[in-house]
């Protein structure tokens, strides 16, 4: 049964490690960076690549988040399709939403490499607004967006050089006066994906094929669970 992986490519790094760990060869199709930001334009991304793969795989594991509810409403195709039940890539990422809520004490504001490169996030933000204004108002500007936040942190996946990523947002943490931490990950819900089994009913979404996503299965989920609930309420 051939097997087709959508996913952001903001976890690509993490991705292409992973398949070569495990020696899989499976079709990709990476989503550009920041559709999450826009929930319709990533239904739509996501309805062409679901309407394309009919006829092209027989099974096709959606390694993405609720993703601000982009996925509402999706119908898939003639395939089985896996979904992993959770918010977003860094909760993926970590390997539970249990690691994610510790990790998140102190309030920490979450990067990888692929979050630096591929999304609109905060820290490019304040590399806009330190264009745009003088030193002294853009970290007045910078700090405010920032103001709940006391830590970067950087998830330690292994599959980028924390150093280099680090010394990108090093003077915008000095500026701001955040710390900069690396948090421990688990690849095993991302590996699960790859290879299955995929039973678990708390970590998984097994679809027959021509079935309809709805928020519904994820608010389930996390009620029962506790975590993080998907945006896009």
């Amino acid at each position: 049964m051939e097997t087709l992986l959508v996913c952001c490519e903001t976890i690509r790094d993490e991705v292409i490690q992973a398949m070569a760990r495990l020696g899989l060869g499976y079709s990709v199709r990476f989503l550009e960076g920041g559709l999450h930001q826009s929930p319709e334009r990533l239904f739509g991304r996501l309805r062409g690549v679901l309407s394309e793969a009919d006829g092209v795989c027989g099974r096709l594991l959606l390694a993405l988040g609720w993703c601000g509810g982009g996925l509402e409403g999706l119908t898939t195709g003639a395939y089985e399709t896996v979904v992993p039940l959770t918010d977003d890539c860094l909760t993926f990422l970590m390997g539970s939403r249990a690691a994610r809520l510790e990790a998140s004490r102190p309030a920490t504001y979450f990067l990888t490499r692929g979050w630096l490169r591929h999304e609109n996030s905060a820290v490019r933000e304040h590399e806009r607004i330190r264009t745009l204004f003088s030193t002294e108002t853009a970290a007045l500007i910078s700090r405010t967006i920032f103001a709940g936040y006391q830590r970067l942190g950087f998830l330690d996946t292994g599959a980028y050089s924390l150093e280099e990523a680090e010394a990108d947002v090093g003077r915008m943490a000095e500026e701001l006066e955040l710390d900069i931490a690396r948090l421990k990950t688990d690849p095993s819900w991302l590996e699960e994906l790859l290879t299955g089994p995929h039973d678990d009913p708390s970590r998984f979404l097994r679809l027959p094929p021509g079935s309809r996503l709805s928020l519904a299965r994820w608010r389930l989920i996390f009620s029962r669970r506790g975590g993080i609930e998907p945006e896009g309420k």
